[in-house]
């Protein structure tokens, strides 16, 4: 009798990753879904093999499997309609609504085939087809958006800068360039949170920093700032290059991977450094001598955060104490931590000048400091509450700022530590863009410019600051750097501001005649 060829239970093991990753191939990359697959999948065949040593049938045991994976994988997807077309104010009638029925469904289903008689060949069969048919559409639009998508090496408008200093290799200075994810700068603070953080201003000041006072950043969105500052030019010709429709972040990436700055101080005989921040743009930098902090660079939070958004593990929250969302903050407490703790000791490790940047995943949400450094988890984000509450109603307002006092301690460590071991630094400190601040007391043109004004502290060691100013934005950032120490003459571009929305980052609309008037 010939053998059937069962194979079904693979392709649907590995079909909830592949449709996570095609409905966010503009955010994570490919290799973000390899860690997922391989342990789906291998839970997946581990429970088949053993299923089917216990039923001693090959047929039935990955019917079973297949059943146990769709269902797994269903739940997040009906919980999402029903907790949305009831508009439940507790989700917790959302999971015992599924919960119940779903586990009578399954006791049904397991109990029948297991002990029906029939050869469920035919049934085998159509589910083989089903899967190829489901894996093979996840694929063509994968490789649509791909083809559609193609991203290209665009060729730089700066070149390579040819440095003819004869400043020694070493007196040359470090180079810190520090990202705080939407920290918002004194202005911002005093005007729409009623919160004084002079003390951090004062701080800087008494060591000498340069604190731009009515600074904006130059795009809304992390990946376009950072893509343009790191390559000392706007970018807004992306718009052509993708489309003005497009929410493709890849170029951008590419940008940010493979970028002018790092190359720069690569061909001044520095040693490059890049700290993970658990976001695709600044986790793994291959121009980078080393990337620091990167525990997990298999792992994709975004990934595994909708799978278990989409999946029966969603509803654990209800009864156990230590949910999934707080071990994904566990995670981003200990890398925040791992990234202010080493870079206070970077200069130790090696004779070279170095350059290190850092982007800090934070005060941007979650929530997962207390003033104090204490571990603290919010259920709440900018995203959810912020569009329906006024500012002062906002139970995330105080845990922004909560959050904001203990970054602005380690901030403080972390610029005594630097200076402490060298004088002979360069330091920046710089948000990407302020926090989304749309709440609904609040005009467009407020939440605009709490969006793109921005902190922006600088640090050179001779402190000649006559390049800087207080409009400054970060496209010239490195222009200032590069021309006041490294004789080149790159010169400053005029400081634009351009506001996109996260839906349309390609369209952009020039708001710089409001943004910078002090």
């Amino acid at each position: 009798m010939k053998t059937q060829l069962v194979f079904h239970p693979i392709l649907i093991a590995i079909f909830p990753v592949l449709l996570i990753y095609s409905q966010n191939q503009h955010l994570i990359l490919f290799e973000g879904i390899i860690f997922p697959i391989l342990i789906i999948l291998s839970v997946a065949i581990v429970f088949w093999i053993a299923l089917k040593f216990v039923l001693k049938n090959m047929v039935k045991s990955a019917i079973i499997t297949s059943l146990y994976i769709f269902l797994f994988f269903s739940y997040g997807h009906i919980f999402n309609i029903i907790n949305s077309n009831f508009s439940l104010d507790d989700p917790t009638y959302a999971h015992f609504s599924i919960i119940i029925p779903f586990t009578i469904l399954i006791t049904i289903l397991t109990y029948y085939f297991i002990k029906t008689k029939r050869k469920l060949n035919n049934f085998t069969s159509i589910i083989n087809m089903m899967s190829i048919a489901l894996v093979a559409f996840i694929i063509f639009n994968i490789s649509l958006f791909t083809f559609q998508n193609e991203v290209t090496t665009l060729d730089s408008e700066n070149n390579l800068f040819n440095f003819e200093n004869n400043i020694p290799l070493e007196n040359k200075p470090n180079v810190y360039y520090i990202i705080m994810d939407e920290y918002a700068p004194l202005r911002t603070l005093e005007k729409i949170y009623e919160y004084d953080n002079s003390d951090f201003v004062n701080f800087l000041e008494d060591k000498n920093f340069y604190v731009a006072k009515n600074s904006h950043t130059n795009y809304a969105e992390t990946f376009l700032v950072l893509s343009s500052t790191l390559n000392m030019k706007y970018v807004n010709y992306l718009t052509e290059v993708v489309g003005s429709d497009s929410i493709d972040q890849r170029i951008p990436y590419q940008m940010t991977n493979d970028n002018l700055v790092m190359n720069n101080f690569k061909s001044l005989g520095y040693k490059i450094y890049n700290f993970d921040s658990g976001w695709w743009g600044t986790r793994n930098i291959q121009i980078a001598d080393e990337n620091l902090c990167l525990a997990n660079q298999n792992m994709d939070f975004h990934t595994l955060y909708e799978l278990k958004q989409t999946s029966i593990l969603r509803s654990v929250d209800l009864f156990i104490k230590k949910s999934t969302q707080q071990i994904f903050h566990e995670e981003r407490r200990d890398r925040i931590h791992c990234q202010f703790f080493t870079i206070m000791e970077l200069s130790e490790k090696t004779n070279q000048p170095i350059f290190a940047l850092m982007h800090v995943m934070a005060p941007h949400d979650p929530y997962v400091f207390g003033p104090d450094g204490e571990s603290v988890d919010y259920d709440y984000t900018f995203a959810e509450t912020a569009k329906k509450d006024s500012f002062k109603k906002s139970p995330n307002v105080q845990a922004y700022l909560d959050q904001s006092t203990y970054l602005s301690k380690l901030l403080k460590e972390t610029v005594t530590a630097i200076l402490e071991q060298s004088d002979n630094s360069i330091i920046i400190i710089q948000s990407d863009t302020g926090p989304d601040v749309t709440f609904s007391n609040l005009t467009d043109e407020q939440h605009k410019l709490g969006r793109m004004s921005i902190f922006n502290a600088y640090y050179f060691p001779e402190q000649k600051y006559d390049l800087l100013h207080d409009e400054i934005t970060p496209v010239n950032s490195f222009r200032v750097i590069f021309d006041s120490h490294f004789e080149t003459n790159y010169g400053l571009l005029n400081d634009e501001v351009f506001f996109s929305t996260y839906e349309k980052p390609y369209i952009f609309e020039q708001i710089t005649d409001y943004t910078l008037i002090p």
